[in-house]
């Protein structure tokens, strides 16, 4: 976010939830290539979310509310300040998730002892403060977040009419992240130093009053995860004659993770404190193949090294302009990745600590696609956005998560893996009307050859629906527009054994924005319109097995309004 890293080593991928939206400008996607900024870790792309920083001085309040106790609101504040431009916001939004569901009493041959279960735990309450301010070679920046989470326990759980209370489990966090840069240019040559730091503290509590849960470990009531980084980069870029630009980067990052609570420490080797320090360094060239520059090719070389093991891997990429509406875009090249805090020591909660210490994963990858963007005569003043792109990618001790059962889960290696796939993505533009289509076609398969996972070789890796696409349309008015949306997620196995797959999700949505001035408007709208989620099953495949509920069954269709005003 804002080119500060907001992965850590303790969790095994950015939350999303923890973006927020409302302080959100752009998102930039490099797919593929990768600029030499981001550095040696980022493997298949990197996605860069740019807050917000208006050019004038402004005041923006939103507020809104929704189905299932849904309530947030949002300010936002922008002025001159010191030479330089200042951003502040702060949000907050806090969601029951309450909601009634049919359940099968875990007993799928017995109807009789079916029932209409209540859905509790499955609350959040989210707090977002953020402070930006930058000039010509300064930026500074800090930002707060809070999550407090409510843990739902797996279906069926206690949540038959009339049962007796039971609290469930809680996850909190609180996240703080600093950073400090400044941009600089000394002759030809452009150079920027950042700093940025981190705290992280996660507690998880499952015993409450008298009652314990049964979420995680059963010898894990209370955890606290508590996490720090420190981290410093250099990067410059220069032209050397008229066809290469070059460019470096230097990173370091110190990252300290404390656990604490009831967790039995001896499954993590006794030891209650764990670090680790990474380096990575990038050097990248960017050459002009021909004198127009139409046609580039970017070699680089990236070596990275966390605790005692280091990698250097290689990529390049070729970006040819075919014609003024057609691009060519492609890479190849090598990629490393070592196994984080959290897949090797758990989370305190969901994740169990790694059964054997986590190889380093290694692989090839490559990315072709073809990019077009043209007007089109055929609809008047129309124009189409279209890129097509093929991927492929094989993996040597591919870092997955299983659940080893639907309480908890753990990380480990597939020796050998391959993923393949297809992306078609395109937007027409035309008068009145927008029409934006994306589908991915994806398939992922374990490779192992090896005598101990030979009822896997072969076998999809899961987690990973094979059809996935997304269809929106919008008929812009003078007072507003209107849209609707289809999203569609395909089959995908909960196993590595193709045993049970969850069901494909299918969910239309709708909505509606109504300008009240030039400065205030309001969107409603109604989000999975026909209640897929009501039908959503696990189901066997090859065997004779029952269908299920979900282990965690979802809201289904929900209500919303916002109204959003410029002060």
């Amino acid at each position: 976010m804002d080119g500060v890293p907001m992965n850590l080593q303790s969790e095994s991928a950015v939350n999303l939830a923890r973006i927020p939206v409302d302080e959100v400008e752009r998102i930039e996607v490099y797919r593929g290539y990768i600029p030499a900024q981001f550095g040696a870790q980022a493997m298949g792309g990197v996605i860069n979310v740019i807050t917000k920083m208006p050019k004038k001085p402004s005041m923006d309040v939103s507020m809104g509310v929704g189905s299932f106790g849904l309530r947030k609101g949002a300010f936002s504040y922008a002025s001159q300040l010191g030479g330089g431009k200042f951003f502040s916001a702060l949000g907050y939004e806090t969601y029951d998730g309450d909601f009634e569901y049919w359940n099968d009493n875990n007993t799928p041959y017995n109807s009789t002892d079916d029932y209409t279960g209540r859905r509790n735990g499955n609350g959040h309450e989210n707090v977002d403060a953020l402070l930006k301010w930058e000039d010509a070679r300064w930026r500074a920046r800090a930002s707060w977040a809070r999550r407090n989470r409510d843990l739902s326990l797996q279906a069926p759980g206690m949540d038959k009419p009339g049962a007796a209370p039971y609290l469930w489990p809680l996850q909190d966090t609180d996240r703080l992240d600093l950073s400090l840069g400044r941009r600089q240019t000394s002759g030809a040559v452009n150079w920027e130093w950042r700093t940025d730091y981190t705290y992280q503290d996660r507690k998880y509590n499952s015993r409450r009053g008298n009652n314990a849960s049964a979420i995680g470990d059963s010898a894990v009531t209370k955890s606290e995860y508590e996490t720090t980084r420190a981290g410093f980069s250099l990067s410059a870029g220069t032209a050397l004659g008229e066809r290469h630009y070059l460019e470096l980067l230097g990173a370091f990052a110190d990252e300290r993770l404390d656990v604490g609570g009831d967790i039995v420490y001896t499954s993590l080797g006794g030891i209650e404190k764990y670090g680790e320090k990474s380096w990575n360094f990038s050097l990248q060239d960017t050459i002009a193949l021909d004198k127009a520059g139409t046609f580039l090719a970017t070699p680089s070389l990236r070596w990275h090294k966390a605790g005692s093991e280091d990698h250097l891997t290689w990529q390049i990429a070729l970006t040819k302009e075919i014609s003024s509406s057609l691009m060519f875009k492609g890479s190849y090249g090598a990629y490393s990745r070592f196994p984080n805090l959290r897949e090797r020591y758990g989370d305190g909660a969901f994740v169990l600590p790694a059964t054997s210490d986590l190889r380093w994963e290694t692989g090839v990858q490559a990315d072709l696609g073809l990019v077009w963007n043209t007007p089109l005569k055929l609809f008047g003043s129309t124009r189409l956005n279209t890129s097509l792109s093929a991927f492929w990618r094989e993996t040597d001790d591919l870092i997955e998560f299983f659940m080893t059962s639907p309480r908890y889960g753990i990380y480990s290696n597939i020796a050998k893996s391959t993923v393949k796939g297809v992306e078609l993505e395109t937007s027409l533009d035309w008068k009145k009307w927008g029409l934006s289509f994306a589908a991915t076609w994806l398939d992922g398969e374990n490779k192992t050859p090896d005598a101990r996972s030979v009822r896997h070789y072969g076998k999809a890796l899961p987690n990973r629906p094979e059809w996935s696409g997304t269809a929106r349309v919008t008929r812009r008015f003078d007072w507003g527009s209107v849209f609707a949306e289809y999203r569609y997620t395909g089959e995908n196995y909960a196993d590595a054994s193709e045993k049970v797959l969850f069901d494909a999700r299918k969910v239309v949505s709708i909505g509606l924005k109504y300008n009240i001035s030039p400065s205030a408007h309001l969107t409603l709208g109604v989000n999975d319109l026909f209640n897929d989620a009501d039908d959503w099953r696990m189901r066997p495949d090859g065997y004779s097995g029952p269908v299920r509920v979900p282990w965690f069954p979802v809201e289904g269709r929900s209500f919303y309004l916002n109204l959003n005003m410029d002060l």
